[in-house]
């Protein structure tokens, strides 16, 4: 099974008490990983977001521009920052319906990173916004298989 964390985009808050969406800058680098994972020819079937606004942005962006029909999408209320990275983790190791991405927010990505390359020396992942990274389950065991910074494909 394949796995890709994907933290939303750049994002701001117009006004005290609105929800953080999109910036343009956001906009345009999940535009960039969603165009790259399309052109890799990547596929999604499942995709878990935050019920946050600047991550539901990020997967519908990404839906629209690297989606396939039949994507399985699922809002999760613990993929906020605040989130229980451990809780998600074993929601993911007991998922058994192909590929799955997770959209979600600093720092449970990271966290949930970390759980994933447990058993991996040396793995350091950074997310920055739109940050992209794979992952592999092999039997029991997850492999970290690559990380994408949208900067870095300008």
């Amino acid at each position: 099974m394949n796995l890709y964390l994907l933290r939303h985009g750049k994002a701001a808050r117009p006004e005290p008490e609105q929800p953080h969406s999109l910036t343009t800058q956001g906009k345009s680098e999940v535009t960039l990983i969603a165009g790259h994972f399309k052109k890799h020819r990547l596929r999604v079937d499942n995709l878990w977001h935050s019920p946050k606004a600047r991550a539901v942005q990020t997967a519908e962006l990404f839906l629209k521009i690297a989606g396939e029909p039949g994507v399985k999408v699922e809002e999760k209320k613990g993929l906020k920052p605040e989130g229980d990275a451990r809780e998600i983790f074993e929601e993911i190791n007991l998922h058994r319906e192909g590929s799955l991405m997770v959209v979600t927010h600093l720092p449970i990505i990271e966290e949930m990173a970390w759980l994933l390359t447990a058993d991996s020396a040396g793995a350091e992942i950074a997310f920055p916004t739109a940050g992209l990274a794979a992952f592999e389950k092999t039997g029991e065991n997850w492999k970290w298989l690559w990380s994408l910074d949208p900067s870095k494909l300008k």
